[in-house]
């Protein structure tokens, strides 16, 4: 028997991975606010990080939006994301260009970080980032609040494809379910 995860569920998941990672920099911020070429090292790392965590939350929220249901709810909270809705074009192109390919494809160098930066006003200030990664970490929360249901067996059929015992009703425990 094979465990299936509907669209929803799997854009669930997606979501879940998200919130996890942007969580986990949320936290990391306090950490690296000292002085030096390491610690700038190690800022400019953690916001190319969020750039690309970014960029998957609005395209996981986009494939979410195909949900009825979760429309209605994005509808009334999408509130809290708009300066993350705001910036999609500079995340995209940062993502695109620095982050996730560097340049490649014959691309060399001709829009640098900067020029994005600037075209766009994109703050660089660390506690931007940070602010960014809360407000994901918020949203995904009230997602997981208000799809419970399907965010729990999504996590169970995770669980079960990753082959993680699974508690039945009747008590039994299955392993590799797949």
């Amino acid at each position: 028997m094979s465990v299936k995860l509907t669209d929803f569920e799997s854009n669930l998941l997606r979501l879940c991975i998200v919130w996890g990672r942007v969580m986990t920099i949320y936290k990391e911020y306090p950490n690296h606010m000292k002085k030096g070429t390491h610690e700038l090292m190690v800022r400019h790392l953690f916001r190319e990080v969020t750039v690309e965590q970014l960029h998957n939350f609005l395209k996981i929220r986009k494939d979410l939006l195909q949900n009825p249901d979760f429309k209605k709810l994005d509808d009334i909270i999408k509130v809290l994301v708009e300066p993350i809705l705001d910036n999609e074009k500079p995340i995209k192109e940062l993502r695109h260009n620095y982050v996730a390919h560097i340049q490649e494809k014959g691309r060399n160098f001709d829009v640098m970080m900067n020029d994005i930066i600037v075209k766009y006003n994109l703050p660089t200030a660390f506690s931007f980032y940070r602010y960014m990664t809360g407000l994901v970490f918020y949203y995904c929360g009230i997602i997981e609040r208000n799809f419970s249901k399907e965010w729990n067996n999504a996590m169970k059929k995770y669980d079960a494809k990753l082959g993680v015992g699974i508690s039945v009703n009747s008590g039994f425990k299955m392993n590799k379910v797949d």
